[in-house]
Order: C-alpha cells, then structure tokens, then sequence
C-alpha cells in the first residue's frame, strides 16, 4: 500500500542568519512505501553542507550514512549532480531543474556553520516533482558535536519524509574481544563513540539495558563464577547483585518493576526466578520441571515472558504469564530456537534458530507464523529490537570477526553497523536516549 504522507507543522526555523518561526502548511506528494520498508527505497540526493566549518566532511558522511543505513531511501551518487558546489539552500537560492537531472524525488540541502562557541545546522527537505519545500529546521550544539547535529539532520529527512523518527539518539551495549577478554562497551547506533564499561580482564556477557537507558545488567565471571552484576553509567559504579553457587545468568529488566528475571541453577537444573537488582533478593521462581529453562525476555507490558526450554527435548522458545503460569510453545521448525527477544509493540519474538548455521527469525506470537530474517550469510546471533521496532540487530560473523548488523524487520534491508576490528557479540539496543 502506497499513500502521501502528511506533513506536520513541525518547522521552527532557526537560521544562521537570524531566528524566526516559519510554520509548514504543504502536504508531501512523494509517495514513501512504508509497508515495503527497506526493499522499496526513494531516490533522495543529499548535496555537501554549506558553511564555514571545518567538521563538514564528518557531518555529510555522517548523515549520508544515516540516510543510507535505515533503509528508506537510496542516496544518488554525488558524482550525477549538475549543482554547482555551495549553492544555497533556501528556496529561490537553487533550480529544481538540476535536482530532476540525477533522478531525485527528495532533496535534502543542508548548511553548517560555527558561530562562536556554537555549531549550527540547517536542514531543508524539498520534494523536486512537486517543485516545493516540505520542511526546514535548525539544530545547535557544541563546538565538537558535528556528528550529533548530522543525526538530528537524519532524523529530520527520515521525519518529514516517512512520518516516523530515525533510531538516531541510541545506542548498543555489547561484549567485545577488543583487550584480549571479553569486557562490556557501549557504542552509538552507527557505531560510533566506543566506550568501554568493564576492566576485569575477565568474561563479561548478556547486556540488558534498563529502562531508562541508565543501567546494564550483564553476566560477569570476574570471580571465578557466572554472576549478575550491573553498571550504573551515570555513576560509573558496578555492583553484583547475584553470586549463588551454580549459574547466575541471563537478566531481563522488567519493563515496569524494575525487578530483573534471570537464570539460577543453585545446584540443581536451571530455572528462571525474579530478583531484587538493589538486593539480590529472590521474589519468585518462575519456571521449573525437569529441564533447562533459561534466557527470559519480557513483552513490552510485563504480563508475559519469554523463555528457552528443553522440556519437549531440544531448546524451543515458550511463553507464560509474569507469574510463571500457563506455560506455551512457540517455536516448532527446527530442533535447536534460542535466544528470544520480544518486539516492543508485543507482535512478534525474534530468535534464533541452528541450521547448519545460526540464523535470525521471528514469529508472530498470536499466529506462529514464522519469517526468516537471515540466510546464507555466516552465523547470525543474539537479535535485539530497536525501541520502535522497525528493526533488528544481531551479530554476524559475514564478513569475518563478529560485528553488529541490522536488518529492517522484514530482513530485506540489512546493514553492516560497526567497523574496523571485529569482535562485536550479545548487542543490546538501548531504550530512546536522550540527545
């Protein structure tokens, strides 16, 4: 289904060269597929920054790889414009004219400037059939924030354009090989920004953001032992909050108690229990029977989990209630479903699935109808949703040492997120941040 997109009256233009308030009263006519998301992209030519500033090759790359990445448009090769550099991007400053030549039904022109102590953008969207703006908006920061001001850019297109918001102000938290040891780090959506959160030397693994996005549970062996522990960010403190004998693994924050579902064994089969993360405390066992069961994921409203369970022989994905009660199959097709990540509109569970290889799937928890997000491409593990849901992210080893990779939630548009070294595994999207 293909339709015009309304455009809101969200333009509060603040210029470089002086701040006014310029309402938007045209309608888009550019016809986004937003149902085909990812395999139906629209041709948007994206030309350098004007300004004076000496961050603008950072910021057009930044941007333009946001554009690229999210699978909504098809930036034209800058190599077709017939624009002469610098020229403006107000109406009247430029010919449509030029934009039609390359094939461009949106145009994003954009300035960056530095005045003072303050970085400032522009963005202007135009649709070049309709021979018309769509939106302008300005961004400021901080002298050293380009990169922050070409993701609020990115994610005014994607706005204006879609009706929806980019994943731009996210991150991931993730185990990574880097020192040697596997240590927690953080990283911007885009791969950005690596900042590494554990210093043990040890194994740390199975991140889970809270959320507010201000805590990471994770799973460290810092002393000899699987244990739960979690990293205040704000505070840069890390307390265990588990260290029973036998596992301590796989934490879950609850979407509204705070309370964290993780895997105990004292000594016995694995089970998932509720815990007190101030505490320790056990509130509660949730699973128990003859096998193991393990790896929750809560649905968006709490009233249910997920879980991994071998009770009908071979690992299959399961729901309950919160409580533990009313126990059900999910997963039939194949012999080994791991891994479970609840979507956040409570549709679906993504999972992964061994085949030979490790991929990615999902299944519609009130029909099991089942779609493959990944094939014939390495293994394909630990899915993670974005907080709106239109996309996944996993860790592929394709193109050699794991990184993290995201796929549309149809998987027809999938994208390598980190680069450089590998070494990228368990990536955790975080909850909406602020910018």
């Amino acid at each position: 289904m293909k339709f015009p997109l309304p455009i809101a009256s969200f333009l509060s233009l603040l210029s470089p060269l002086g701040a006014h308030a310029q309402p938007a009263q045209e309608t888009a006519t550019i016809v986004v597929d937003v149902f085909r998301h990812g395999s139906a992209k629209t041709p948007i030519a994206l030309p350098e920054p004007v300004g004076n500033d000496a961050t603008e090759a950072e910021f057009y790359a930044t941007l333009k790889r946001d554009l690229e990445i999210c699978g909504w448009f098809t930036v034209i090769d800058p190599a077709a414009y017939i624009e002469p550099a610098e020229t403006g991007v107000r109406p009247g400053e430029f010919r449509f004219e030029d934009w039609e030549v390359p094939g461009a039904v949106g145009l994003a022109k954009t300035g960056l400037r530095r005045e003072g102590g303050t970085l400032r953008t522009e963005v202007w969207v135009y649709d070049v059939g309709g021979r018309k703006k769509l939106a302008a908006k300005a961004f400021s920061s901080g002298p050293e924030a380009a990169r922050t001001l070409a993701h609020k850019a990115a994610n005014e297109v994607i706005h204006v354009m879609t009706g929806t918001d980019g994943p731009f102000n996210t991150r991931f938290a993730f185990s990574g090989t880097f020192s040697g040891n596997k240590e927690l780090y953080v990283v911007d959506f885009d791969g950005g920004n690596r900042t590494r959160i554990t210093k043990n030397g040890s194994i740390n693994i199975q991140p889970d953001w809270d959320a507010t996005g201000s805590r990471v549970a994770f799973t460290s062996y810092m002393s000899g032992n699987p244990d739960i522990y979690v990293a205040d960010l704000g505070k840069g403190r890390i307390s265990r909050v588990s260290a029973r004998p036998g596992l301590n693994t796989g934490a879950a924050w609850h979407p509204t108690s705070a309370q964290l579902a993780v895997t105990l064994s004292n000594g016995g089969n694995p089970d998932v229990h509720l815990i007190d993360p101030r505490t320790g405390a056990v509130e509660g066992q949730l699973t128990s029977g003859s096998g193991i069961d393990t790896s929750a994921s809560w649905s968006p409203d709490g009233s249910r989990f997920a879980f991994v369970s071998e009770r009908s022989g071979g690992a299959q994905i399961y729901i309950a209630s919160a409580d533990g009660s009313g126990a059900k199959r999910v997963t039939f097709e194949g012999g080994h479903n791991t891994d479970p990540a609840w979507s956040p509109d409570g549709s679906r569970i993504a999972y992964v699935s061994r085949d030979g290889r490790f991929d990615v799937f999902t299944v519609e928890v009130a029909t099991g109808q089942v779609t493959r997000i990944t094939q014939g491409a390495g293994d394909n593990e630990d899915p993670s949703w974005s907080p709106d849901g239109r996309f996944l992210a996993f860790s592929s080893n394709r193109t050699g040492a794991p990184h993290i990779w995201m796929a549309t939630a149809n998987g027809a548009h999938q994208v390598q997120l980190t680069q450089g070294k590998g070494g990228y595994t368990n990536p955790d999207w975080s909850p909406a941040l602020p910018w």
